[in-house]
Formats: C-alpha cells, sequence, structure tokens
C-alpha cells in the first residue's frame, strides 16, 4: 500500500518509498460509540428531566469522534529504503525519523479485534533511542517483514544484496580463512 506522502516528511530524492499508511479508521469506533452515548443521554436526560442544561453534552458527544478521526487522519507511517518515518499532527506536525541500520529488533502484536479483523501493531526497537510503533495498521506481519527484508544488506550471513557491506569478502572466503588458521595452529600444537 503506498500513498501520498506527507511534505512534512523529510525524505531524500534518491529515497525510495517501500510502504506508506496509516492507522486503520475502523479503531475509531469505540469513541464514536462513546459519543453517540453522550449525544443520546445529553438529550434523553434534558427531555425527560426538562433541564435543557444537559444539551450542553452534546458538543462534546459530536467533538469527540471528530477530534479523534482527524487525530487518526493525521498519523502517516512510511517506510523507504533507508528509514522509517511517522509523522503525527492535526495542528502541529512531528516527524519522527529512524535509519534501518538503528533497527536492532522488530515485533508485532496483535489483540483479539485485530486477529480477527487483520490489524495490529509493529514496534521497532532502535539503538540509541526510543522504540518507533506502527501502530494500528493492516498485516502487521508483512510490515514487519518488509523491514526486515530492506534493512538487511549483504553481509555474506544473511539478507539481500541490494547493499554493498562494510566486510571485505564473502562468507567462503571467510570459512577459508578461518580453516587455514585452524590449520596452522595444529601445526603449531603439534
Amino acid at each position: 500500500m503506498t500513498e501520498s506522502i506527507d511534505p512534512a516528511i523529510p525524505l531524500d530524492p534518491d529515497e525510495a518509498v517501500e510502504w506508506s499508511g496509516r492507522p486503520r479508521i475502523t479503531t475509531i469506533l469505540p469513541t464514536v460509540v462513546i459519543g453517540v452515548l453522550l449525544v443520546v443521554a445529553g438529550i434523553v436526560v434534558s427531555v425527560t428531566q426538562g433541564a435543557p442544561i444537559f444539551l450542553a453534552v452534546v458538543p462534546f458527544g459530536v467533538a469527540i469522534p471528530v477530534w479523534k478521526y482527524f487525530a487518526l487522519r493525521g498519523v502517516q507511517y512510511v517506510i523507504t529504503d533507508e528509514a522509517l518515518y511517522v509523522k503525527r499532527g492535526v495542528l502541529s506536525r512531528s516527524v519522527t525519523q529512524a535509519n534501518l541500520e538503528t533497527v536492532q529488533n522488530s515485533s508485532f502484536g496483535q489483540d483479539i479485534t485485530g486477529s480477527i479483523f487483520g490489524y495490529g501493531s509493529v514496534t521497532f526497537e532502535i539503538a540509541g533511542g526510543e522504540d518507533l510503533s506502527f501502530r494500528a495498521i493492516e498485516d502487521p506481519r508483512a510490515i514487519r517483514a518488509l523491514v526486515d527484508r530492506t534493512g538487511s544488506n549483504d553481509d555474506g550471513v544473511g539478507g539481500s544484496n541490494r547493499r554493498e557491506s562494510a566486510i571485505p569478502g564473502d562468507l567462503t572466503q571467510w570459512q577459508q580463512v578461518r580453516d587455514e588458521i585452524r590449520a596452522i595452529r595444529r601445526s603449531l600444537e603439534e
């Protein structure tokens, strides 16, 4: 899933977007239910008690779900071939960036409704910083795998061949070096 990227996210010109998304909109349903209950309760109590003061609850019942909707739409997650980005904000914006090289571990979780409806959260442990979470996203397992694939390098042990490793040689060459050193050690010990 790739959508338009908010201009607040500082992408480099040579950065390729692998994925972008937002939290699932259906996660605001509990807030909508609370809003509807506030509106209904305010109207019912003001009509049955004859006290229009309870109508003051109605704007809150409308405002709470509307604010939650805009807050949810103000969040955007982006994965590029170089970094992870989380943009948050309705009236003001904040962008958190973590280079893929700093991602140490990742995990995903789904509560019961997430398991049923196919959404969850992915948390990335960042070296030297706070964890970064993509919350309420579609198919969290696939997003975690995408970051693992994108962040891996060709170090001779695993990963793809997208980037050159800083370690010279490949796994076979290093195994040959190891075997030679073992042979020299055995000959010295005899």
